[in-house]
C-alpha cells in the first residue's frame, strides 16, 4: 500500500496503478486537476478526497476500486470523467458548477445527480436503478446514452428537457432484436423527432433498421434539423425510410457508409435519398 506525498503547491496530479491510503493526507488547496487511473483507494465513500481536494475543477476517476457508496461533493468541479470499476449500491454527484460529466457504471441501485449547471452528460449504464434522482438538470442540452435501458432513461433524461444534441449507442454485448425489445419503435421515433440534432453511432444505427421495420406512425411534427447515421454493411441498412420521414424540412443528414460496403448498397441508399428532396444530404465513410 502506497502513501502519496505530493507537494502541497501542485495544481495537477495524476496517479496510476497503485493502492493508495488516505491516512494523514493533507489538504491541497491549489490542486485543480486530479486523475486516478486503475487505483485502489482506501476511501470507500470519497469523504477524504472531497475534503483534501476542495478546489478541484477537473476530476478523472478511471477504474478506481475500493468504493462502497461513493459521493463526489466538490463545489468548484467543472468537468468529471468517472468510470466505476465495481458495482457500488449508490453513486452521488453533488457539484453545483459541474458542466460536463462522463459517467460509466453498471446498475447502481441509487444514482443521484445534483448538478444544476450540467450541460453535457455522457452516460454509459447497463440499467437504471430503482432510485434515480436528478435535482434540476435545467441546463442539460447535450446528451449521449450508451445503454439498452432506453425505456427508463428517455423519461428520466429526455422528456420535458430542452435537449439539443442527442447521441445514441448500444453496448457491445447487444445482439440483434435487443433494441426492438427495449423500446417501442414509434416512441423512439417521437423521441428522435423532438431533438434538434441526433447522432446515431454504428451499433445503434444497425439495430435501428430492425426496430423501424415495425414502426407504424410517422405523422407527427418534427424539429429534427441535423442527423448523422452510420450505414452498416448489410442490406438491412436500406430500411431506414421511417427515420428520414421524420426529418424536418431542410434537415441536414450525414450518411456514413462503412468503408467495405458493396457498391450496390451505396447505390440503393443514394436512390432512397433522392426520394426526399427537402433534405440536404452529405455522405462519407467510416470503419
Amino acid at each position: 500500500m502506497d502513501k502519496w506525498y505530493p507537494g502541497l503547491n501542485l495544481t495537477k496530479l495524476g496517479l496510476k496503478n497503485a493502492w493508495l491510503s488516505v491516512d494523514g493526507l493533507k489538504k491541497m488547496q491549489n490542486l485543480t486537476h486530479l486523475t486516478l487511473e486503475f487505483v485502489r483507494l482506501d476511501d470507500e465513500d470519497l469523504n477524504q478526497l472531497n475534503e483534501c481536494f476542495p478546489c478541484l475543477q477537473t476530476l478523472n476517476l478511471i477504474g478506481v476500486g475500493g468504493l462502497k457508496d461513493p459521493k463526489i461533493h466538490l463545489l468548484q468541479l467543472k468537468t468529471c470523467h468517472w468510470e466505476v470499476s465495481n458495482v457500488p449500491q449508490s453513486l452521488v454527484v453533488h457539484a453545483p458548477n459541474l458542466v460536463s460529466l462522463e459517467l460509466k457504471c453498471v446498475r447502481p441501485d441509487r444514482l443521484s445527480l445534483d448538478t444544476p449547471s450540467l450541460s453535457t452528460l455522457k452516460l454509459t449504464i447497463e440499467k437504471l436503478g430503482a432510485t434515480f434522482q436528478v435535482d434540476g438538470l435545467v441546463s442539460l442540452t447535450n446528451l449521449r446514452i450508451e445503454s439498452l435501458d432506453l425505456s427508463s432513461l428517455f423519461p428520466a433524461l429526455v422528456d420535458s428537457r430542452a435537449i439539443k444534441t442527442l447521441e445514441l449507442e448500444l453496448p457491445e454485448s447487444a445482439s440483434q432484436y435487443d433494441l426492438l425489445e427495449a423500446v417501442n419503435p414509434d416512441y423512439l421515433l417521437r423521441m428522435l423527432a423532438s431533438i434538434s440534432e441526433v447522432k446515431l453511432a454504428p451499433r445503434f444505427s444497425h439495430e435501428l433498421a430492425v426496430c423501424l421495420a415495425l414502426s407504424t406512425d410517422s405523422g407527427f411534427k418534427s424539429c429534427l434539423k441535423k442527423l448523422l447515421i452510420h450505414v452498416p454493411q448489410s442490406e438491412i441498412s436500406l430500411k431506414l425510410t421511417p427515420l428520414f420521414r421524420i426529418c424536418a424540412p431542410l434537415c441536414e443528414v450525414t450518411v456514413l457508409f462503412h468503408a467495405e460496403s458493396a457498391d450496390a448498397i451505396r447505390r440503393d441508399a443514394i436512390s432512397c435519398m433522392q426520394r426526399f428532396a427537402g433534405i440536404r444530404w452529405q455522405w462519407g465513410t467510416w470503419r
